[in-house]
């Protein structure tokens, strides 16, 4: 069967004065292209720093209109295991079959009208695909997402994993087009910004700070590098990039 194979690998790392460049820990992901449209994202994120330290498996299948179908999400926090979930997506059902350590096992169902934005599951790449949203032909500015479900609304996504509804939709700030250069090469690039929230400078923690993603410019969304300002500091790069095409 023939289809292709993006693999990539992304370091997590901090711009804190006190920890400038530090390595924070670092994202394995493989998206597999099928024939029909449809991909596959998989991804392996580890945040090592404290504060908590977090480990994450996912599963994520979208469509070829690049809506989520199905997903699996298992998180270890700080050595331990959290909780695992399995995820179903329909034109009007979201459903979650699941078992946490502090829920126990449960199933949670929702309903929808129409397609929704996206299933957020953590990893940096997941949040690059998100930007599919946003409408380019319209050029720069700001658009609001439909509705979206997200496995968990810790800032590490390191709780749940369970499944949580948000609706209201989020804001996709198309900033422009751009050529950068990070460890894994130079690429042509479209930079985004994530929220309301455009003061990179606020420190305060009761609003999230604006989150800046660059991502290729070749209607794959692969993260090139990301960076999470204000109080948070959050830097990701790009450091690994392979395209191969598969015969099984």
């Amino acid at each position: 069967m023939q289809h292709e194979t993006i693999r990539g690998k992304i370091l997590y790392t901090s711009k804190k004065k006190e920890i400038l460049d530090k390595v924070r820990g670092g994202e394995t992901w493989m998206i597999t292209k099928h024939v029909d449209g449809r991909r596959t994202l998989r991804a392996h994120c580890a945040i090592d720093e404290n504060s908590p330290r977090v480990l994450r498996d996912s599963i994520s299948n979208l469509d070829k209109n690049w809506q989520p179908r199905e997903s699996f999400v298992q998180i270890t926090v700080d050595e331990a295991f959290v909780g695992s979930a399995w995820y179903r997506f329909t034109e009007n059902t979201a459903e979650c079959e699941g078992f946490t350590q502090r829920e126990g096992r449960f199933s949670t169902r929702f309903t929808h009208e129409g397609p929704i934005a996206y299933f957020g599951t953590h990893p940096i790449q997941a949040d690059g695909m998100h930007l599919n949203c946003y409408d380019l032909s319209k050029g720069p500015g700001a658009q609001v997402t439909p509705p979206s479900y997200m496995c968990s609304l810790h800032h590490r996504g390191a709780d749940g994993p369970t499944l949580v509804r948000r609706s209201i939709g989020s804001t996709q700030n198309f900033v422009g087009k751009e050529r950068i250069t990070v460890q894994a090469g130079t690429f042509d690039a479209l930079h985004f910004r994530w929220g309301t929230n455009t003061d990179d400078n606020y420190m305060g923690t009761d609003i999230h700070p604006p989150y800046h993603l660059w991502v290729t410019d070749d209607g794959d969304y692969i993260v090139l590098k990301a960076y999470v300002t204000g109080y948070m500091q959050t830097y990701y790069e790009l450091i690994e990039l392979e395209r191969r095409q598969n015969y099984f």
